[in-house]
């Protein structure tokens, strides 16, 4: 009897703990370790009714994200080779009863002398093992990024 009280114990804490954000986050932060090509590209400026295709700015472009939080950006088209760090948290927002998590992934990506070249700040609408969908905001408008694994 006592066995069978000490499994529904540690199956309910085990539940409990397992669908936790932070759980949540866990799971999605090692999805996000390898490597992605840009798969489709959108922009949509302040204002502007239609989105407007730009994959070509970014055909060929790798980035590769590792455990220890950092990553690389290899920008196809200039043959440039960015060495970065990533970061991949969440917020939590209550409307009634319901609550509502959005996951974000920052990251910021260094020129060969260490000066900080660029920085994508996004919300990421969907993560699986091979796909990344992420949207990330600028001063002028919207990027969609689309990712596959490769």
């Amino acid at each position: 009897m006592r066995t069978l009280q000490f499994i529904v114990a540690l199956a309910i804490i085990t539940t409990s703990f397992s669908c936790s954000d932070y759980a949540r986050l866990e799971r999605k932060e090692d999805r996000l370790i390898g490597a992605w090509e840009f798969d489709k590209a959108f922009y949509r400026g302040h204002g502007q009714i239609f989105r407007d295709n730009v994959i070509d700015q970014f055909n060929g472009d790798i980035i590769e994200f590792y455990e220890d939080y950092t990553a690389i950006y290899d920008d196809y088209s200039s043959g440039i080779v960015y060495a970065g760090e990533w970061e991949l948290f969440f917020d939590r927002q209550w409307e009634g009863d319901d609550t509502d998590i959005e996951f974000f992934l920052d990251m910021y990506f260094f020129d060969p002398y260490g000066q900080e070249s660029f920085a994508y700040f996004t919300c990421v609408n969907h993560i699986s093992n091979n796909k990344l969908h992420i949207e990330a905001r600028t001063r002028h408008g919207l990027y969609t990024f689309k990712l596959r694994r490769l």
